[in-house]
């Protein structure tokens, strides 16, 4: 056991400020903990604060540091609490290498800035204490410390491996030190941590011990968890922006024999969940949903990210995929996430060297494992001996590991356990013919049993943290029970473990505006650095960003369920009309074009112009039935068909790419961003408020997607309030709920964005009679309802969309229409017409824009309808110009080195002594104690009093040390130097002068410390020179290439199925088939409310760079002179760098690499074509004239084969049926504060009266035609170009005349779509079809069956 080396005091005094002391009962030194401060006290000293009403709290093994947090919405982290977490019970799992490694198992969270009651009870603390205590407490987190035996005190740092602690590096792995940020607060008041903290790691330490001959190896099995995506199952999955990827694990097997000159053998191996964006919403039961939250293009970026720092920090890698490639029933998901994981994986150039195995775990190996030393292990035998592993002995390194294998499933979970176990018994037998016990089947049966028992032991507790139980192991009683209750965690408790695994990670960076506006503007590592330093790098935000306009396009349409929207009685109309031509046919149909005083050259780069930004929003995109409502729909094939067509409409002029969708049963939001800025999108995240039934229900509600955009936050949201024409104050209170709990990951609110953009059918009505409503109408009288407009007029008392801004509305009420006509509702209800439809946006004004007399929130230049009357609404659009920002690197540097020099040292503390030369000078007799007297500290005290707010104070060795309660108050007394008092002249001066490198020293603590595991040459790396620039690939020419490369076998054997006789023999011109190891889902069959959609414009394909990957191979009949070779598929592109070694290379234990297998039989030839490829394979197809070759024409271009990847198209679209959602992580502390007031007013200006509406041919949503027929009537609209006013909106619009029309909308029309060229049919010899050939098939042999004796 270990021993209780702590001890813990509070200040019992109420009179006086509250105090912690944590002292060490061996050396009875003492930290004390003060008015947000930490001292480090001596032992005199520790002995007089002890002594002044301290009670003793409790005793501890360790400490793990201070724990800020912020406990509600805050603005600037001020209301920042300070928690001291100590470890009150562990166990100790090993001795190894003079250090002791403990386990946790419970801790204690004590507060800085109350005293704990003398009837304190553990069950009456807040909610996310005992969430963090439950955490901390599950016995998967571990700490090292030196040894009782160790004289040289030097602690084993758990969070490196053998290989990086002997070679490379020197410092802590940051990703895998788990309590790094708090150690954060301490290490700014010159805290020596290594002394006083423990650095923590998250995963799994198995320790045994044998006896082989006359030593004892210790084995151990260490599994580290990344903290860099950390999360439960289904809160967190796939990467984020930084390239880094959920439930990453690195597991070493590592043996030590102390007795054999202190040999070290050491084995490392990766784990992570797919590179992609990807999620797997609602309630997951049974099967697993998949679907992919960000389109291919948005993912190359992080994709790389990722590959890169695989190849730079652990060497050559060896993906072994093992999702599977089924496309029916559970696997069909992971299939498609499958296949876009090789798409990516091939168009990386950091993944060139490094093979991609696609192997179906639950195919290939049905329950037992004996499959993978037989289909697996030739596959990978080669990487396996090439990469060997690392041995040392006496401190000396003898070989190294040059690669890693990268394993993945779909949770990294059951199948990655029974594949690592494997690679790690497979490595064992190399170790033990090091050792010389190969030999010896009783040390060689020890050592695997022992092993394989200790890989069990690490899968079950690496399952226990990421799925709350224990590993799959095969038992059909034991894996039913565990499935059950992970589904139960799973859904419905793991929100709550993922906030307190975000309170550990990130502490007051949540709920916290400046936090959520410093992710926008600065790098991740300048997050950490203190309040005062993020918050004037904010302030000066103008020093280092420059401006740059974007256009944001924001609809809105209620489609009433998606039932009439197939109609061929408008299918010649198209969505072009609302989304990208509504402006220029309300300007046509208005007659007033030649009103705008806009230069032909000007109107013209104004339609040329197309948006940076789609943002389109329905509602009753599924019916609300009481089936949807109570399923809750967060998918639906209706919304992803809808999505789809969306995608291919808005990329008539320009290309645009999903940047992600959220579906709320009826309520359905998509996010487009042009090609061009898809490299630039980040922090991409959606959430949902449901308002129906006071919230129960998600027939009303609102969903939200937020993203940073170059370096500007917005927030879209797309609501349904509710309905009735008198239910006004029900309309205010959804908005108002919406309002406050729309709260992002990392508890970011919706007002903590640059720009919010709010569109929706928001159901308020006109308080007028149908008649005369109709009659205004007729009239034109758009400035007359807008009186009687209940938004209006709510928005004028302040109970709704509080500094929101609206265009100006001259169109005709958007609802309630009959359907296929131009007639308001002439039913039974006869509904009053009112604008329900509407886009309001909103930008937030920060301190340093109040002086800034060129702010503008923003330009609407178009809100207006469009004529589509499937329908009982018109969809509504409104374009706005807005101003983004980007930050120049350069200057950020130069801005934050200003800051740190003005805002001073972290501690806050100076120091008041003699000077030096007095000190050598003072009388004999005289010492320094007698210079401080209680006359002198006494003005000393008044003197720094003076200067600023004094916290803490402290004489220590002859000095009087001040600790003040900011740094800038510090700075401002050491100016004060010299200080003259009572006859004295004493020096201030800085408590840590080398406070600028210190700082340094706290944002390493998060920054990215990790040492490669080899050092390769240079030039190996040098991979960027091939790819400077990041540049979107194109996904449908690597998915073609995926085919061509995987799939020739597949179609040689079928072409030779087909009987040969009947036609001839000639080349034929098929699309590339799928291929065989990682098969996609097939089409989806048109969901209702929408029509097949026609295959997008082809676009030019990039050639990918050399990449060989691995794949399963097809069956095939092979010649007798030896066994099948492996399918290798090697895509031409530019050649490979030569690795070339920049020193002496390390002697390996493992067996020289294998021969190279001789090449495989080539493909047969492709028609010549510069742009074809010819891709070789190694299989052949079998045929009935084994001597002649049959030549297989592929498409040369995309245009012949287009292929789509878009996540709601063909084979990569995701599963349709998705249960009732889990409840998304809320944040423990409560909702955002009320709205503030530094709001920009609502401008209104005069409508101009127009004519009434007239009727125009109808338009239809998916499947529909890309480009108008012509120009149709529209009820005439107008709105300014030009920045809207920020003075306070009058309560009526003011009349006049009628505001100049801006420019229009160039309609190009949609590009020409290729044509599929089919095969040429061969010539037949009769008019009619082909004959069937007889066959005749043999008798069926009677089967005689024995007489079933008789039961007793």
């Amino acid at each position: 056991m270990a021993t209780l080396g702590l001890r813990l005091y509070q200040k019992t005094d109420p009179n006086s400020d509250f105090a912690i002391l944590l002292e060490n009962k061996k050396t009875k030194n003492s930290l004390l903990f003060q008015a947000g401060t930490v001292a480090t006290l001596s032992q005199p000293e520790t002995d007089a604060v002890r002594s002044d009403h301290y009670g003793r709290v409790l005793d501890a093994y360790g400490c793990l540091g201070v724990l800020q947090v912020c406990p509600r919405i805050s603005w600037e982290g001020e209301n920042t609490q300070l928690y001291l977490v100590v470890a009150t019970k562990c166990v100790r799992v090993c001795l190894i290498q003079g250090s002791a490694i403990y386990r946790l198992q419970e801790i204690d969270i004590v507060s800085l800035h109350s005293m704990r009651p003398s009837n304190y009870k553990p069950q009456e603390e807040e909610q996310w204490i005992k969430e963090m205590k439950k955490l901390l407490s599950n016995e998967s987190f571990y700490y090292s410390t030196a040894g009782s035996g160790s004289g040289s005190g030097e602690v084993l740092d758990i969070t490196l491996c053998a290989q990086r602690r002997f070679t490379t590096a020197s410092s802590t792995d940051n990703r895998f030190f788990w309590n790094r940020m708090l150690h954060l607060h301490p290490k700014r008041f010159g805290v020596d941590c290594d002394q006083w903290l423990v650095k923590v790691m998250c995963g799994s330490v198995e320790f045994s011990s044998i006896y082989m001959n006359n030593h004892s190896p210790k084995i151990l099995i260490i599994s580290r968890l990344s903290c860099e995506r950390a999360g439960t199952r289904f809160m967190v999955r796939g990467v984020n922006d930084g390239g880094h990827v959920a439930n990453f694990v690195e597991t070493e097997q590592l043996i030590h024999i102390d007795t054999m000159d202190d040999l070290v053998l050491s084995y490392i191996q990766t784990r992570g969940t797919v590179p992609l964006f990807w999620e797997q919403p609602g309630l997951n039961v049974g099967s697993h949903k998949v679907r992919m939250s960000r389109e291919p293009e948005i993912s190359v970026k992080a994709f790389q990210k990722h590959m890169r720092f695989m190849r730079e920090r652990y060497g050559r890698q060896v993906v072994l995929n093992l999702l599977g490639t089924g496309v029916t029933g559970r696997s069909q998901g992971e299939a498609a996430l499958s296949h876009l994981f090789q798409i990516q994986h091939l168009n990386c150039p950091w993944s060139k060297d490094s093979p991609h195995i696609v192997f179906d775990f639950h195919q290939e190996c049905r329950g037992t494992t004996d499959a993978l030393a037989k289909k697996l292990q030739p596959r990978i035998k080669n990487e396996m001996e090439t990469f060997g592993y690392f041995t040392s002995k006496k401190g000396q390194v003898l070989s190294l590991q040059r690669g890693t294998m990268r394993t993945n499933c779909l949770d990294c979970l059951d199948r990655t356990n029974r594949v690592q176990t494997y690679l790690g018994l497979d490595t064992l037998s190399k170790m033990l013919e090091y050792l010389g016990v190969a030999n010896n089947g009783v040390i060689v049966q020890r050592f695997g049993n022992k092993l394989e028992e200790m890989w069990k032991d690490n899968g079950n507790r690496i399952s226990q943290i990421y799925a709350g139980t224990g590993a799959l192991q095969g038992s059909k009683l034991i894996d039913g029970a565990r499935s059950a209750a992970r589904t139960l965690q799973n859904n419905l408790l793991d929100s709550s473990k993922q906030e307190a695994i975000d309170i550990l990670l990130h502490g007051n960076l949540l709920n916290n505006y400046l936090a959520a506006h410093s992710r926008s503007l600065l790098p991740s590592s300048f997050l950490y650095a203190p309040i005062s330093v993020l918050r004037q790098l904010c302030d000066l935000s103008q020093q280092y960003t420059s401006p740059i306009p974007m256009r944001v396009a924001v609809g809105t349409y209620n489609v009433n369920g998606g039932k009439h929207f197939r109609s061929l009685a408008y299918k010649h109309l198209s969505l072009d009309d609302w989304l990208l031509d509504c402006r220029k046919n309300t300007l046509q149909s208005s007659m007033l074009t030649a009103l705008v005083d806009t230069t032909p050259e000007e109107e013209a780069a104004q339609q040329s112009r197309v948006p940076d930004i789609f943002a389109i929003g329905f509602e009753e995109i599924v019916d609300l039935n009481a089936t949807n409502i109570v399923q809750n729909t967060q998918w639906s094939e209706n919304a992803a068909s809808w999505g789809k067509e969306l995608q291919k409409v808005i990329s008539r002029d320009e290309k645009f790419v999903m940047v992600t969708w959220s579906q709320l049963v009826g309520v359905a939001l998509f996010v487009f961003v042009n090609e061009r800025h898809a490299g630039h999108v980040k922090h991409v995240s959606v959430e949902s408020v449901k308002t129906g039934m006071q919230g129960a229900t998600g027939n009303k509600g609102g969903v939200g997607i937020r993203m940073v955009i170059h370096n500007t936050s917005m927030a879209f949201v797309c609501s349904h309030f509710a309905a009735g024409q008198k239910e006004i104050q029900e309309r205010n209170n959804d908005y108002d709920t919406i309002a406050r709990k729309m709260i992002f990951n990392l508890g970011i609110p919706l007002w903590a964005h640059d720009y919010v953009f709010w569109c929706g059918d928001f159901n308020y009505r006109i308080n007028l009679t149908r008649d005369e409503v109709i009659d205004n109408i007729q009239r034109g009288e758009w400035e007359y309802l807008l009186q009687h407009d209940q938004l209006k007029i709510s928005y004028a008392e302040g109970k709704c969309f509080k500094g929101f801004i609206e265009g100006e509305i001259s169109f005709a009420p958007t609802y309630k229409y009959d359907l296929f006509s131009d007639d308001y509702d002439t039913g039974d209800k006869q509904r009053i017409p009112a604008w329900t439809d509407r886009v309001l946006f909103w930008r937030r004004q920060y301190k340093k824009d109040r002086d800034n007399t060129n702010w503008s929130p923003g330009c609407i230049t178009h809100y207006g309808r469009a004529e589509l009357k499937q329908s009982d609404h018109r969809p509504v659009l409104a374009v706005i110009e807005v101003e983004g920002n980007v930050v120049s690197s350069p200057s950020l540097n130069a801005a934050y080195e200003s800051v740190v020099a003005s805002l001073g040292p972290s501690d806050c503390t100076v120091v008041v002594q003699l000077p030096e030369e007095k000190v050598h000078n003072l009388p004999e007799g005289v010492d320094t104690d007698s210079v401080f007297d209680d006359e002198t500290l006494g003005a000393v005290q008044e003197a720094m009093g003076a200067v600023g707010s004094v916290v803490l104070v402290r004489f220590v060795d002859n000095r009087v040390w001040f600790t003040f309660s900011d740094s800038q108050t510090a700075l401002k007394a050491v100016s004060t130097s010299p200080l003259k008092v009572c006859g004295q002249e004493l020096e201030i001066r800085l408590k840590t002068e080398a406070w600028r490198e210190q700082l340094d020293q706290e944002l390493a603590l998060c920054g990215d410390t990790t040492a490669p595991l080899i050092d390769e040459d240079a030039t190996l790396m040098q991979l960027e020179d091939e790819d400077p620039t990041f540049s979107l690939r194109n996904m449908e020419g690597a998915l073609e290439e995926l085919y061509l490369s995987q799939a020739v076998g597949h179609e040689q054997e079928e072409e030779e199925e087909n009987e040969v006789g009947e036609l001839q023999q000639q080349p034929s011109r098929i699309p590339p088939s799928r291929p065989t190891p990682s098969r996609p889902p097939p089409p989806r069959p048109t969901p209702p409310g929408s029509t097949p959609s026609s295959p997008a414009p082809a676009r030019p394909q990039a050639q990918g760079p050399k990449v060989m990957v691995i794949t399963k191979s097809t069956r095939a009949a092979h010649s007798s002179e030896g066994p099948p070779q492996r399918s290798v598929a090697e895509l031409s592109g530019p050649p490979e760098k030569p690795a070339r070694p920049s020193r002496p290379v390390v002697p390996t234990h493992s067996a020289p690499p294998s021969q190279p297998a001789p090449p495989s039989q080539p493909a047969p030839p492709l028609q010549p074509d510069p742009s074809s490829q010819t891709v070789p394979s190694s299989q052949s197809a079998p045929s009935s004239q084994p001597n002649s070759q049959e030549s297989l024409q592929f498409p040369s271009s995309p245009s012949e084969t287009p292929v789509t990847s878009s996540i709601f198209g063909g084979s990569l679209s995701s599963p349709p049926d998705v249960q009732p959602e889990v409840k998304r992580s809320v944040s423990p502390f409560g909702a955002p504060p009320p709205l503030p007031d530094n709001f920009p007013p609502q401008v209104s200006s005069g409508p101009k009266p127009t004519s009434p509406p007239q009727p125009a041919p109808q338009s239809l949503p998916p499947r529909l035609p890309s480009r108008l027929t012509g120009p149709q009537p529209i009820p005439a609209s107008s709105s300014e170009n030009k920045n809207v006013s920020t003075d306070s909106p009058p309560s009526e619009p003011p009349p006049g005349p009628p505001p100049g029309l801006p420019p229009t909308l160039q309609s190009n029309g949609p590009p020409s779509v290729p044509s599929r060229s089919l095969p040429p049919v061969p010539g037949r010899t009769t008019a009619g079809p082909p004959p069937v050939p007889n066959r005749n098939l043999p008798p069926v042999p009677a089967r005689n069956l024995p007489p079933v004796p008789p039961r007793k």
